[in-house]
């Protein structure tokens, strides 16, 4: 028989940390620890704290430590999830970090074990830090717990990781073995590899999944970049027609002013106004290949491309002045599509650059049909092209977001010698 002092340190010690756990546990899930809230997490705990005692009563201590997660860390679990209707995943990191934590009153507490061998200073010793962690941990819970209930499920599977083998580890050398206390060789050096493979578990998993999130925010940024690109070429496009168009009207000023700087005698003033309408026009032409003004600046757009490259272009369009879709998610669509193909039907051999572009309207939907030729075939993944160098790859990544938008699908392939884009929107 324990001495009786003794005896009411064992009862408080377990009671705190049993207390410790609840409530750590609660605060890492973000559930704010009100009157309310406390009063239901004390019930709780008085609860299982009773499984504890009857399981030390009818076993013992080491029985009780044995069935401990069963009788204890399970029902928590259980009640947290039914409870607040929060997730397993986020749950189990609340109790497995809960657990994690109650480890620096343990460490006192064998500490001061070591140094006074008295079993009332290992109490004394647990029951103090206890406290002290709790309040800290309450504290900072209340900032980092609500944050962690808005994780998504692979941020709390990494987070999870490190707690969970941890438990895992302790009670498999500490609680159901004694492996741990051995003090063989084999036991020391476990323990270190051990905790490197877990570690390095850890952090591969952890890169992994960071870069996976920087790329796709790197990624969502470009594709913001280039929706933003679309809307200011298309807008430029547009006021380059107005400003030509207002030109145009008013040709009869211009020619008169252009006949009176030569009767002046000002005729390379007169060639330089010529010049610089000659080069407007060129630089605004848009020619028209149906009634829809987006569709002929976005295909009008790239004449100067097909020519340098020494392209041969068949464009066809057969849309509607007025169209179901947003003009700069189509003008987006039609550009990158033309851009990709101008960029791979370049790299093909003399004489055998090919584009061409089909877009029609038929029972209130554009179906679109991009065909090119290439030099290299590109590797298809999932049915996306895979680009060969890094910051490439974002047209086709526009062009499938841009149909999505519209709520329309699209479709990558390679047929023969030609990379094709077909799309209905």
């Amino acid at each position: 028989m324990l001495p009786t002092a003794e005896m009411m340190l064992w009862a408080i010690h377990h009671a705190t940390t049993l207390l410790f756990g609840v409530f750590a546990s609660a605060a890492l899930c973000g559930i704010e620890i009100n009157r309310r809230h406390a009063l239901e997490l004390v019930m709780v705990g008085a609860v299982t704290g009773c499984a504890f005692g009857l399981a030390n009563a009818v076993g013992g201590e080491l029985f009780a430590r044995q069935v401990y997660p069963l009788v204890v860390h399970l029902p928590l679990v259980i009640y947290l999830c039914a409870r607040y209707r929060l997730s397993p995943l986020l749950v189990m990191l609340g109790v497995t970090s809960a657990y994690l934590s109650c480890q620096f009153s343990n460490w006192m507490g064998i500490a001061a074990l070591a140094a006074t061998d008295s079993q009332i200073a290992y109490y004394v010793a647990r029951i103090i830090t206890t406290a002290v962690v709790f309040a800290i941990l309450l504290h900072w819970a209340s900032d980092i717990g609500p944050r962690l209930a808005v994780k998504s499920p692979t941020e709390l599977e990494i987070l999870l990781i490190l707690p969970l083998v941890y438990y895992i580890f302790d009670y498999a050398t500490n609680v159901y073995t004694t492996l741990f206390h051995s003090g063989s060789v084999v036991t020391v050096e476990f323990l270190a590899f051990a905790l490197c493979a877990f570690y390095l578990m850890f952090f591969a998993v952890y890169l992994r999944e960071y870069e996976a999130k920087e790329i796709a925010e790197r990624e969502r940024w470009m594709l913001a970049t280039r929706d933003n690109a679309a809307i200011k070429e298309l807008e430029a496009w547009r006021q380059s027609g107005r400003e030509l168009s207002v030109l145009r009207h008013d040709m009869r000023h211009f020619l008169r002013g252009l006949a009176a700087l030569i009767e002046e005698g000002h005729i390379d003033e007169a060639l330089e106004r010529i010049d610089e309408l000659c080069e407007t026009n060129d630089r605004t032409a848009v020619r028209r290949y149906c009634a829809n003004d987006t569709v002929n600046i976005a295909l009008s757009s790239f004449s100067s491309d097909i020519n340098r490259n020494g392209i041969t272009a068949d464009l066809r369009a057969a849309v509607p002045e007025s169209v179901h879709v947003d003009d700069v998610d189509l003008f987006s669509v039609l550009s990158n599509a033309l851009d990709n193909a101008i960029v791979a039907a370049s790299a093909a051999p003399q004489g055998k650059r090919f584009v061409d572009l089909d877009l029609r309207c038929e029972d209130g939907q554009l179906l679109l049909l991009v065909s090119n030729t290439f030099g290299r075939p590109p590797r298809m993944v999932d049915g996306m092209p895979v680009a060969g160098h890094t910051g490439h790859g974002f047209g086709t990544k526009s062009i499938k977001l841009a149909v999505e938008r519209m709520n329309g699908n699209c479709q990558f392939r390679i047929n023969g010698d030609r990379f094709e884009l077909r799309a209905v929107m």
